[in-house]
């Protein structure tokens, strides 16, 4: 396999390697990147999806998405909006709470988020886009970013479109999930719609869509000419992956964490969150948390019963030490 990984350049922001964490809504707050750097260590890691117009209207609940770990590596502050001037505001804020880049969502399928005239939605008007990213531009030096489709639907592929306009206007990256909005995750991904947006434009695309392992990413790489790879749903209970797949990469032999340790990162998680947003919120996170990080082990199933009933760390010690066959866990 070819080792396709390597250090990027965007703007004036130097990254140890082409590898992204996407923007996950509900996971990847400080904890789970702070994680996903020790373990992993992408080149860019991503927040979850933070309101522009929650910004600017000054929304306490903002200050969770907007924090920073003090143990992560170069992070991307992801908005989402309609609004050129929330978004330009926004942007500020970010940049101002340390934000390495400042990417918008022009990608999300979800209904709550396109009845809000953004994520996706904004494909079907990429003249908006445009004005969109030029407000991000005035407002900061930082880079400024995009993550797109490959199109609105199986009659609208206008990627390229919206990426050669995002340029016009001073993006500095733009990530493309290939996928159409109709598709949301149900298709296979189609490379030869990413390849089409790789082309069109001079700055550097990141390829998304089911990138899991060595092998999903070097066929990213190798079927649209993509700067890199972002990756997504792989990663939520394994923070580890991006370690995977470098070493995949390079020929090196890899192992994923013993159940043992895997229960251990699974209670710092925990730990981290309840720092973050307080003990009954993350508990409910950590009953989510839990069924991706037990995936494929044995008692999983009944793991994942019992930590929708947990509601203390003490349980939660129990109910790992049981999966792991220990009478406790040292954690």
């Amino acid at each position: 396999m070819k080792n396709y990984l390597k250090p990027l350049k965007i703007r004036n922001l130097e990254l140890e390697n082409n590898m992204f964490q996407a923007p996950l809504a509900g996971y990847s707050s400080a904890p789970f990147r702070e994680l996903t750097w020790r373990l992993g260590r992408p080149g860019l890691l991503a927040t979850e999806m933070i309101s522009a117009r929650a910004i600017e209207m000054k929304q306490p609940k903002q200050e969770q998405y907007l924090a920073r770990a003090e143990n992560e590596g170069p992070v991307a502050f992801q908005l989402w909006g309609c609004s050129e001037s929330a978004v330009e505001y926004a942007t500020k804020v970010c940049a101002d709470h340390g934000a390495d880049v400042v990417d918008l969502n022009c990608g999300c399928p979800v209904r709550k988020v396109r009845a809000a005239g953004a994520g996706s939605k904004l494909m079907e008007d990429p003249a908006l886009i445009g004005r969109l990213v030029a407000a991000m531009r005035r407002a900061t030096d930082i880079p400024v970013t995009i993550k797109i489709r490959v199109g609105t639907s199986p009659k609208n592929y206008n990627g390229a479109e919206v990426a050669r306009i995002a340029e016009s206007e001073g993006a500095d990256l733009l990530t493309v999930h290939g996928r159409h909005t109709q598709e949301r995750y149900s298709h296979e991904v189609r490379l030869e719609e990413v390849a089409k947006v790789v082309a069109a434009v001079k700055i550097p695309v990141i390829g998304n869509g089911d990138v899991r392992d060595g092998e999903s990413a070097a066929r990213m790489f190798e079927a649209t000419g993509c700067a890199g790879v972002m990756v997504g749903r792989a990663c939520m209970g394994a923070p580890w992956v991006f370690a995977q797949i470098a070493a995949e990469m390079t020929g090196q032999e890899w192992q994923p964490p013993e159940p043992t340790e895997m229960g251990r990162i699974m209670i710092e998680h925990y730990d981290l969150l309840v720092g973050l947003v307080g003990k009954e919120k993350a508990i409910r996170q950590s009953r989510k948390l839990g069924a991706y990080y037990t995936r494929g082990l044995k008692g999983a199933k009944h793991f994942r019963n019992s930590l929708n009933m947990m509601n203390s760390r003490e349980e939660l010690l129990e109910l790992v030490a049981a999966l792991c066959g220990l009478k406790t866990i040292d954690k």
